[in-house]
């Protein structure tokens, strides 16, 4: 028998969509190998929508640099969603036709999609142009869902948490179309060396270290006082600037000074495996990738409605905290010097069994492939 096609369509606005949909695609090859066929696609751009995926990404990198606005504008978003769902019926007409098309001529057996336009674009080539693909949804936030998913007709939505669940059935979704199962992250995440190994292979000191990353637009404030402060006060500082090269270089003379100012790589777990705690955006596979991996999460920067939610849960739980200003940041990561601090937090955060979400998700992906039903077994509470 031949492998069954698995498309995993997203959109590459910020990292975590494209995050969650490739620890997917990782998670089938490793727990059903040989029985699918899977590719991760920056869809609308594949599509040929240049113009509209174009303005899509400028508008999240705007949003990125004006969160107040942007928290502002999910606020009524979310107020009237039967607005929302009008407005996207009529800009993402071209996205239909053309996934319709395209599916046409390239079969799959299953589209999981993970932002809400692919719902709404794919639920309407469904309705409208006669795709006959089956599509699921994984509801990308982990702690909340907005109204740019609040598509009732759409076929099935996997969601990581029971909150995610409601805010879907809030904005109509039918309770028998929503599962809640877990929130994917990466292998090299699960597989990640202990600490000692990670130092010693990234050839950094075996001492307390703080990685700070900000996210692959740089935002998240000026990151040159706080690796100052925390170099005062005896912290081995890690900085990975991303693909922002211009930061990189804005931080260069830091180096002379004994930090790590990293631009891209491809060991970033090694990277978090070596910290005893992270500092960065509230981005969910950025905070969520650490907790897998043990590590306490301090935000100094969130965005949108979804982030908010990220912060409020690492306080909650605590596994994190917030702080926006530089002196509040330092004391945070500081605190995790204390006797027993970072094991705490590891032991906590193990109790979300991150492997086994990811897991779990690959079984009903396959299930879901396979038969149109997902695996009842990989319902459960996800991240709670």
């Amino acid at each position: 028998m031949s492998a069954r096609r698995i498309l995993f369509a997203t959109i590459a606005a910020g990292g975590g969509h494209v995050t969650t949909a490739e620890a997917m695609a990782e998670a089938l090859k490793r727990h059903f190998p040989g029985r699918f066929e899977t590719r991760v696609s920056d869809y609308m751009a594949e599509l040929g929508l240049a113009g509209q995926d174009r303005r899509h990404k400028d508008f999240w990198r705007w949003a990125l640099k004006h969160p107040h606005l942007t928290r502002a504008g999910q606020h009524l978003i979310d107020a009237v969603p039967r607005l929302t769902r009008a407005f996207h019926a009529v800009i993402l007409r071209d996205l239909a036709k053309a996934a319709a098309a395209h599916l046409a001529r390239e079969p799959y057996d299953l589209v999981v999609a993970n932002h809400g336009w692919l719902t709404v674009g794919l639920t309407r080539a469904q309705r409208r142009h006669g795709l006959r693909t089956r599509v699921l949804s994984f509801e990308t936030e982990p702690f909340d869902a907005s109204a740019l998913w609040a598509e009732p007709r759409a076929e099935r939505f996997i969601a990581p948490s029971n909150a995610a669940r409601r805010d879907l059935l809030r904005f109509g979704i039918a309770e028998d179309r929503v599962d809640v199962v877990g929130y994917p992250v990466r292998q090299a995440l699960l597989d990640a060396p202990a600490r000692g190994a990670a130092r010693a292979e990234l050839g950094l000191d075996d001492r307390f270290t703080a990685l700070i990353s900000l996210g692959g637009e740089g935002v998240g404030g000026d990151p040159r006082a706080l690796i100052e402060r925390l170099q005062s006060e005896g912290a081995q500082v890690v900085f990975l600037a991303g693909r922002n090269e211009a930061l990189k270089a804005q931080l260069a003379d830091l180096a002379e000074r004994g930090a790590r100012i990293e631009g891209f790589t491809d060991r970033f777990a090694h990277y978090l495996a070596a910290a005893d705690v992270v500092v960065g955006k509230a981005g969910p596979s950025s905070v969520l990738g650490a907790l897998a991996v043990g590590r306490p999460y301090i935000a100094t920067a969130y965005t949108a409605l979804n982030e908010r939610a990220v912060v409020r849960f690492l306080e909650a739980s605590q596994l994190g905290g917030y702080a926006a200003r530089v002196g509040d940041a330092v004391e945070q990561v500081l605190s995790y010097r204390a006797e027993g601090a970072v094991d705490a937090v590891a032991k906590r955060a193990a109790a979300f069994d991150f492997a086994g979400m990811t897991e779990r998700l690959a079984r009903y992906i396959a299930a879901y492939a396979e038969t149109g039903a997902g695996d009842p077994g990989a319902v459960g509470s996800g991240l709670g």
